[in-house]
């Protein structure tokens, strides 16, 4: 007997995709080097500008989230640079380990998880390096659900009297929160097609300032495939250097047409409603969540495993019995949260639905709430 197909699929990506998205990803290949996908290109990046607030280059790259990351450090880097590192979970240790695998010296600032990282911390380490080529930070922690101060955090990284590049991976939550890359000074800007993009997995964006331009000039850590310079000379033409994932960015373009219809400030409110409406829906549960209130990520939730509870049963329960696919924890947080994703195409029954299979699935397992 076939399995029955998962409705509410609730993970930090791939999410689900608008019916509009789904028949555009299914229509026959086109030419990537024909008339009518360089229209297509040149519309999709014009519209993640609107998105990234941005008057700076867009790039998109053929690869997952973590490709992107890779190309923001290969491009404006040289073995032996410093670069600081704060990181919240796992997926900012990751950048963090890309830096180092290409031979920066890395000083990195962990802090626990469920935290963000604290600006008074920030402060003082900056003052205290004196010669720094570039800071990064997580915007958005996808392992824990903690969203970083990045509008707090900016003012220290440009004051810096080296003038570090400030780079900045919000795979998880551009789109869905609001991060004005110029006028944050983001020098750097990470994100990917399968998060809040309502678009299938397969392609990174990565914008560049003129400040990181010219340190590409001069950056030596090697680089082929995500080679920016090719990407600038490709884009003139509304083109990319190697084939493109030319479905994703048909449905990506889907998407953002439909994203630019409904308007930023309507989309970061309704994103911020359902984290709201959801926190306070787990709270009447009796369950208890891993992050405060004033550092909760409006796209991704993070619920404390009740003692007793084995984390990998529930999730196994809340899916085969009540079609909800949620994510465990990662890392330091594996067996210890579940996580709630809520970024894209998600509406309040979505979340509904979520808070009902939490309160049956504990019911199942003779969990008094």
């Amino acid at each position: 007997m076939r399995k029955r197909l998962i409705d509410n699929l609730r993970v930090p990506g791939p999410t689900p995709l608008p019916p509009k998205v789904l028949k555009t990803i299914s229509q026959q290949m086109i030419n990537h080097r024909g008339k009518s996908y360089e229209k297509v290109q040149s519309r999709v990046t014009e519209n993640l500008k609107y998105f990234f607030q941005t008057k700076n280059d867009i790039f998109l790259l053929t690869s997952s989230g973590m490709g992107g990351l890779e190309a923001a450090i290969v491009n404006f880097f040289s073995p032996g640079d410093r670069i600081i590192s704060f990181t919240v979970g796992d997926f900012g240790n990751r950048f963090a380990d890309v830096a180092r695998c290409f031979g920066a010296k890395v000083i990195q600032v962990k802090f626990p998880p469920g935290q963000a990282v604290s600006v008074n911390e920030v402060r003082k380490v900056l003052s205290f390096e004196k010669e720094i080529a570039g800071v990064l930070f997580t915007h958005n922690e996808t392992a824990t659900g903690v969203l970083n101060p990045i509008k707090d955090l900016s003012p220290l990284v440009k004051s810096h009297q080296s003038k570090p590049l400030f780079l900045v991976d919000s795979i998880s939550a551009l789109g869905a929160v609001e991060l004005p890359m110029d006028k944050l000074g983001i020098d750097v800007l990470v994100t990917a097609s399968q998060k809040a993009w309502m678009a299938p997995p397969g392609i990174a964006m990565i914008a560049v300032s003129k400040l990181a331009w010219k340190k590409h000039q001069t950056a030596k850590m090697p680089r082929y495939y995500f080679d920016l310079s090719m990407y600038k000379n490709f884009s003139a033409k509304n083109q990319t250097p190697a084939t493109c994932a030319v479905s994703t960015i048909l449905g990506l373009d889907t998407g953002l047409l439909m994203m630019k219809k409904e308007g930023r400030e309507k989309i970061y409110r309704r994103h911020l409603d359902l984290t709201k409406s959801l926190r306070k829906g787990v709270r009447n549960l009796g369950l208890e969540l891993f992050v405060s209130d004033i550092n909760a990520s409006p796209t991704v939730t993070s619920i404390k495993v009740p003692e007793g509870i084995d984390s990998h049963n529930w999730l196994e329960i809340i899916a085969q019995k009540y079609q909800v696919i949620l994510a465990g924890g990662m890392g330091e947080t594996k067996g210890k949260i579940i996580r709630v994703a809520h970024m894209g195409w998600v509406n309040q029954k979505d979340l509904d639905l979520v808070l009902k299979a939490l309160q049956n699935s504990l019911n199942d397992l003779s969990h008094k709430t």
